[in-house]
């Protein structure tokens, strides 16, 4: 039986969770096919998907390339124009999950959704989940760990820009689909259990999280927009650094952000005016009904 989707798990020395992950994609109601996108582990994942999934299409680079190459290769790769580019620690809880999210491109104009999940050891909160199904809700944003698109939207877009490596890809890809008039779906699927650790502090993200808000606006605001943005974002960063008592943290983050613009011209392409308001908006109200800006597209 042909399958109706395709499962990339990006994985890295996370050989446990990602065996859960398998187990519950091959449990799935409608067929779907999965790849392995295995970056570097040296953690016996190798030898796991050789004896226990031989079945199942294995890729691995010999150096870490991060997770938005592995993304983008196995989309690549992908036989199916639905994908779900999942974390190695992203358990698709229920059976159904992916049955409902293909439902769920049923306009022309939903180029990815984004899942139900939560966070599973640290709340119950079940997070981008629509408030209901009476209609089509729509936001700015996906979370990498619970999304679904599809292939020909994300290529369009230019998938995942590989810069970027940790932290704030998905926005910036997602504004690029928006600037080829394809918007991000609330779903409202059986959620996917996120085992993200609780209380979770980590100075790369602190880092990468800051200078990826600088490159996002430097890659995507248009002209009018950028300086004021830039300032705005760099000052919240700080405060935000202030707040969390780590401050050189999110300066650390903030300097390597502008020093990457500045010596890579070529990052930026923005998107026109409109889409990056259009973009700002969805992100500010984060729940969206489709018949308020489906004129947007049309």
């Amino acid at each position: 039986m042909l399958p109706k989707a395709t499962i990339v798990f990006t994985t890295h020395n996370r050989r446990e969770f990602l065996h859960q992950a398998i187990n519950a994609a091959q449990n799935q109601s409608v067929t779907v096919k999965i790849l392995i996108m295995d970056d570097a582990s040296n953690d016996g994942t190798q030898e796991m998907m050789s004896k226990e999934f031989p079945e199942i299409e294995y890729h691995r680079s010999s150096e870490n390339r991060g997770p938005c190459y592995h993304r983008n290769r196995g989309v690549e790769l992908a036989n199916t124009e639905v994908i779900f580019p999942l974390d190695d620690d992203s358990i698709l809880q229920s059976p159904y999950t992916v049955e409902q999210t293909l439902a769920e491109f049923d306009h022309s104009r939903i180029g990815a959704v984004a899942i139900p999940f939560c966070n599973i050891l640290q709340t119950e909160k079940v997070n981008t989940q629509a408030p209901d199904k009476s209609q089509v809700y729509l936001t700015h944003a996906f979370v990498a760990a619970a999304h679904a698109v599809l292939k020909s939207a994300f290529l369009k877009a230019g998938g995942y820009r590989e810069f970027f490596f940790y932290m704030g890809e998905e926005g910036d890809l997602c504004i690029r689909l928006l600037q080829n008039n394809f918007f991000v779906r609330l779903g409202t699927s059986d959620p996917i259990h996120h085992f993200q650790p609780p209380n979770r502090v980590s100075v790369k993200a602190d880092i990468f999280g800051r200078q990826n808000d600088i490159l996002f606006l430097y890659c995507n605001a248009s002209s009018q927009y950028l300086l004021s943005y830039l300032l705005g974002t760099s000052v919240k960063g700080i405060l935000y650094g202030i707040k969390v008592k780590r401050p050189i943290n999110m300066l650390k983050g903030l300097v390597q952000g502008f020093k990457l613009a500045l010596t890579d011209y070529t990052m930026r392409s923005p998107v026109n005016s409109d889409c990056f308001q259009l973009y700002r908006m969805l992100k500010r109200r984060e729940c969206v009904p489709l018949v308020d800006v489906e004129h947007y597209v049309q």
